[in-house]
């Protein structure tokens, strides 16, 4: 079965990309202009991924990721945000609100493809492990949660992996190109700030519970690599 991919969006232009683009990979897709017309289809067939534009005529993109994290048979939907804002702060409310990516546009159909194939693989090959404990930092991998001296902070499954590979390769510079093809699992390499919004986000949890240290250390020019 072809995965199932809704995008709701009110430039038709855009559309007739995303819709032409995804057909072409064999995806089945469907296409919304409005947030309410997005939550009736929803009713009725649950999407595998949500492309959601934040500027709608009726509700923000931001508004319907609020909602849809809210119900519970709707929370493990993978959710894609194209957006032409470009804001840093844009990008960190989306993510924080539980997108798993963020596309700005204008976009690449080649990014684009790619993208929506590495999320769609990322969430085929979860597997529930045991807790990850280092120093003290535990992952919990059923809240999707980071615990550190009692103190907790929950994470998006982006957020949550990337952690989950910063730990799983302690103290090893890691590359901006393996961060994303193994958290992201990109095999394009197109706009990459989504990489620093989302370690910036994940300083900002792990300040949370109480690591103020910078433990993600940024080797510039190179990439990161987590001391703790």
């Amino acid at each position: 079965m072809k995965p199932l991919i809704y995008s709701v969006e009110d430039d038709l232009d855009i559309q007739n990309v995303i819709k032409i683009a995804l057909e072409n990979s064999q995806f089945e897709i469907s296409l919304f202009n409005s947030g309410i017309s997005l939550f009736s289809a929803m009713e009725k067939e649950k999407p595998d991924l949500l492309l959601v534009d934040i500027m709608l005529p009726d509700i923000s993109g931001l508004d319907i990721i609020r909602k849809i994290k809210k119900i519970e048979k709707f929370k493990d939907i993978l959710i894609m945000v194209i957006s032409a804002k470009t804001s840093e702060i844009d990008k960190v409310v989306g993510i924080d609100l539980g997108a798993d990516d963020y596309l700005v546009k204008p976009f690449g159909v080649l990014e684009l493809v790619s993208r929506v194939k590495a999320l769609l693989r990322r969430k085929n090959n979860e597997v529930k492990d045991k807790d990850t404990v280092i120093n003290g930092l535990r992952l919990d991998y059923n809240n999707y949660t980071v615990i550190y001296e009692e103190k907790s902070a929950i994470l998006n499954k982006k957020l949550f992996s990337l952690m989950e590979y910063f730990i799983k390769n302690s103290n090893k510079l890691l590359s901006r190109e393996e961060l994303l093809n193994n958290v992201w699992g990109y095999d394009f390499f197109g706009e990459t700030r989504t990489l620093d919004v989302h370690i910036k986000e994940l300083r900002r949890k792990l300040n949370e519970v109480g690591l103020n240290k910078t433990v993600i250390e940024t080797v510039r020019g190179v990439g990161y690599k987590l001391t703790l």
